[in-house]
Parts: C-alpha cells; structure tokens; sequence
C-alpha cells in the first residue's frame, strides 16, 4: 500500500491550524487528534489535549503522542468525488491524450508520432478530443473516416470526443470492425446512430451506444501495463486530495463501452487484490438486469467486507446523450442545428420504468445520466412513478447525474421526491465558450444551474465524471464560484462548493454517518491546505497547495 499505516498505539495530534469541519453548523476547530483510522476529538487545543489525556488513562495501553504543528494551515474533511469511471480513467492513461490538441494540423502531428512509436498490432486510441475548442472556427467539426485517412491510413485508428458520446474511426477501422453499406443492417445499436453520408456510406463517425462498435474492437493493455496505469490514477487522486469515490462500472453490453464493458469488474476487482487503490469505493452498476446487482454485491462482501472501504451503492442507467454530440434530448431543437436535431433517448421512459422499479424493489438506489430538459423531465417523472407506487418500501436516496438543462418545474417536482443532484461543475471549464451557441441565449439560464438547484432544497453533491474532465477538485470549486463568467447568476459561495465536495457528496453515496465532515468518531479523511480556502482570493484558488491527504488515518500523499 501507499503511504504508511499509524501506529495502534499512537495518537496523532494536529494543532495550530484552522479546521473546517463541515459538520451541520459549518463550525470551525483548532486542534484535531486522529487514533487508527477515525477522529479520537476535534475542538479548541486545549480541550482536545484534556480529552486525549483522559483517553490515555482509560485505555490502560501506553499510547504515543505525537503532535504535529501545522503552522496555520487549513484542514478540511478529505474531498468526495460522488461519480468517476476509473476504469475507464485508467485505461486511457495508456492511451492518447488529444485533451490539448487546438487544430487538425496539431492532430495529425500526434496521430503520425504515435504510430511511428506504438506497437505493430496497436490501434491508436485518441481520446478527450474538444473539436470546439479548436483555434480556427472553420475547424469545428468532428472528424470522419476521410479526414483520419489522411493521417493514419495503414494502422485502425479511434478517436474519441472529450464527453465520451461519439467516436469516429478510420477505413482501416471500419473495416476491421466490419461496417460498411453491404453490412449496415447487421449492425443494429442499442441506441445512438451510425452516420452515413449522402451516398449511404458510413462516415466512421458513431454516436451514443452506437460507439461501442468501436470501442470494443480496441487494443487492451496487459494487466501489468494497467497495473502501472492504477498506481498513476490512484495517486494522482490523492494530490487532489480525494479520499472516497462513487464510481461507475459497466457489467457486460451496456452503455457506452459495449463488449468492453465486460472487462470491467475484473479488471476492478485485480486492481484492489494488487492493494494499489488508496480511496474508498462506491459502486454504481451500469447493467440492464438490475439482479446482477445483487450477486456482486455478494461477491464484494466475501473479497473486500473487512472494513467496507468497496461497497455496492445502486444501479446506473443512461438517459439521453450529451451537448457535445447534440444528442441529448431537447424540448426545441438545437439552437445550431439546421436539421432541427432535438437530441433523444437511449433509453425510453417504458423501459426506464422497468429498470427504475425493478431496482427499488430489490432495495438499491438508482443513478440516472440525464443532460436534456426533456430527459430530465422524463426521468423526474420516471421516478416520482416508482416512489410512489413504492411507498410501503424503504425510501432510497436515487439520483440525477448531471441535471444539465433543467427548469423551475423540474426542479420543484425533484426537490419533491428528495432527489439528488449530482453535478459536474468542471463540465463548465471546458463548455462555456460554445454552449450559447448551441443552446442560444435563454436556455442558458439554467445550465448547470447550481444556485437555482440549492435554492429549490436540492442536495447537491459535486463529482467530476473523469476520465470526461479532469478529477482536481480545487478546479471544480473554482468552477462553482467563478463559472468562468458563464451565467453567473447560478454561482454559490465558497462554503456552499466546499459542502458539495465533502459532506452532500457523503450523503449522494450513503456514507454522511462516516464521513464528509470532521467530527469526533468519523472516518479520519481529511486534507491539509497550505492556506485558509475561506479566505483565500478565489481568483487564485487553483494556486492553493494540498499539503498532505489522510485517508482512514493513513497519509496517501505525499509519499514519504
């Protein structure tokens, strides 16, 4: 494991410093004592130091002291990352990063490099491509089979957009993957589309579930090789200061990674055996048999139940698609859509329905990706359905992921069925220069609308949906407060992001009782900060420094 494991018989006494402990008052601390892995007492120096002492001599053990004096740094409970794929995460740590590519020119420099580099039988995997963002307008479009053919014709080349909900493929791809005009009606996908071209031939471009025709055909690395990637993700993890993450996982052909989806829980499972994974975990299955939830629920109890550091929190279903694709579901078109695209459903609400009912019946919550208005309103609706022909049996705590487009009614009826709103302000840094223009002037108003979603009673928990942007918290707080200009009437304060990252994010995942606070008895996750993030000028709250980050009294960063 990284990082060390404190003594039974030490106290570690953490004074001098202002502590934000993010418990129901907001109140504030300044001396902290951590025994094993939870919090011994929290409060004024001198009372802590009294109830260590009292402590000591009702153990009959002789215990250690050892203070650390923080010299006026800031404590705050350990960060909460209520939705990640980490599998996915990892997996592109062996593959290419296009997050920075800003033109075709540059696109093509990095496809010719890495196919000089890569193995012989390697596809090329670019993934977080943001065509949006490219330095000339007229290079905003999302690349064919032709434009990749000019690159890369000898080796199969996937790219993928920064979002996840549509891929594009070479000829040399296509082929393999075996598509063409001859072959289309044998491929029929759960959802999204195959793109053709005025002549009926398909462009390479796939959407939605559509892209796991591609996906599944690419290379997977060796376990070692993954291995090296999960000590890099999890660490990584740690200098954000992320101490427990709610993550995704696909069980077989569903949703977006298709056949790939298979691998999944294996490679999961591999991972924690091999004892490199420093966080705790939350799992949101991604299946459309909600009863496998059951049987992996069972698996987890017997391999990883000591301690309950991996638990099972419910089933995760997707809705509709994302703005980037232009295929999330719309109430009016796409304001930059000539053809009039409202997006659509991956799932109808029918079968939405049977999945949402199915799943609070066997008594797990349900997590549903919903980016459109109309997807929202459908989900809502799906919900409010099943609560209330359900109502004999225990209230779950069910969940919208990413609630992008929303309005007053919408959220009026959520904050109704106590719904929870799991948000991703990041998606902000890389969307605001387009989404206007996509979505026009009065839609706007209430995307990612975080001010409007408190303020109707919403819990809102704070995520980052990486490997789609990137897991830095401090960003993400960033985000929130600054929104990069975006509409900013729907900011919030410091405290209030600080609260979606740490305690909401507890109570998305089921876990507030444990953590995402600092108060005597819980888990002793928390980060050291090089500075007052109260009182730190929010423009340079990236530049604050994570000094240390403990994880059930272990510090996992920095290495010692």
């Amino acid at each position: 494991m990284y990082g060390f494991k404190m003594n039974n018989l030490t106290i570690n006494l953490f004074y001098n410093c202002i502590i934000l402990t993010v418990d129901k008052n907001d109140s504030k601390a300044k001396a902290m004592a951590i025994y094993e892995d939870k919090i011994l007492t929290i409060g004024e120096e001198s009372v802590v130091r009294n109830e260590i002492e009292n402590f000591k001599r009702e153990s009959n053990e002789n215990i250690n002291l050892i203070e650390k004096n923080l010299d006026g740094a800031c404590i705050v409970p350990g960060f909460i990352d209520a939705h990640m794929h980490p599998v996915m995460a990892i997996y592109f740590k062996t593959q290419i990063n296009l997050l920075f590519v800003k033109s075709y020119s540059e696109l093509e420099a990095v496809l010719k490099r890495e196919d000089r580099t890569r193995e012989e039988d390697e596809w090329l995997f670019g993934y977080n491509l943001m065509e949006q963002r490219f330095e000339d307008p007229g290079e905003h479009y999302f690349p064919d089979r032709y434009k990749l053919d000019e690159f890369c014709p000898n080796r199969p080349v996937i790219i993928l957009r920064y979002d996840g909900h549509i891929c594009s493929v070479n000829s040399i791809a296509l082929k393999k993957i075996g598509i063409s005009r001859d072959t289309l009606k044998e491929f029929t996908p759960n959802s999204g589309e195959i793109q053709l071209d005025a002549k009926g031939n398909p462009t390479g471009v796939f959407t939605e579930g559509a892209t796991s025709y591609a996906i599944e055909n690419a290379t997977i690395p060796s376990r070692e090789r993954f291995l090296e990637a999960a000590k890099k993700f999890t660490y990584e993890l740690a200098t954000f200061g992320i101490t427990t993450c709610g993550v995704i996982v696909q069980i077989g052909e569903t949703g977006i990674a298709g056949k790939m989806g298979s691998v999944e829980l294996p490679f999961i499972k591999y991972i924690i055996n091999q004892g490199v994974i420093e966080q705790d975990f939350v799992f949101y299955l991604a299946t459309g048999k909600p009863k496998k939830i059951n049987q992996v629920k069972r698996s987890f109890s017997k391999l990883f139940g000591e301690k309950k550091r991996y638990t099972i929190g419910g089933l995760k279903v997707w809705a509709d698609g994302s703005f980037g694709a232009s295929t999330a579901y719309l109430f009016k078109p796409f304001t930059d859509s000539p053809e009039g695209k409202t997006g659509f459903m991956i799932l109808e609400k029918d079968k939405l329905y049977e999945l949402f009912n199915e799943t609070y019946q066997l008594g797990f919550p349900i997590a549903c990706h919903a980016i459109g208005d109309q997807a929202n309103r459908i989900v809502v609706d799906v919900f409010r359905d099943v609560i209330n022909e359900n109502k004999k049996l225990k209230s779950l705590r069910c969940r919208i992921e990413h609630a992008s487009l929303v309005n007053k009614k919408i959220l009026a009826d959520a904050a109704d069925l106590g719904l929870i709103f799991v948000c991703q302000p990041s998606f902000i840094n890389s969307e605001y220069t387009w989404l206007e223009k996509r979505l026009g002037s009065e839609r706007i108003k209430y995307v990612y609308p975080f001010r409007s979603i408190i303020d109707s009673g919403i819990i809102l928990a704070g995520a980052s949906d990486a490997p789609v942007e990137s897991a830095n918290v401090l960003e993400a707080l960033h985000a929130c407060i600054t929104r990069n200009g975006f509409v900013p009437e729907q900011s919030i304060s410091i405290s209030e992001a600080l609260r979606i990252f740490t305690y909401n994010a507890a109570y998305a995942l089921g876990q507030e009782t444990i953590k995402g606070s600092l108060e005597k008895g819980k888990l002793a996750d928390f980060v050291i900060l090089n500075h007052n993030i109260m009182t730190h000028p929010i423009d340079k709250l990236t530049e604050l420094k994570i000094i240390a980050t403990f994880h059930r009294g272990n510090k996992i960063f920095p290495l010692d």
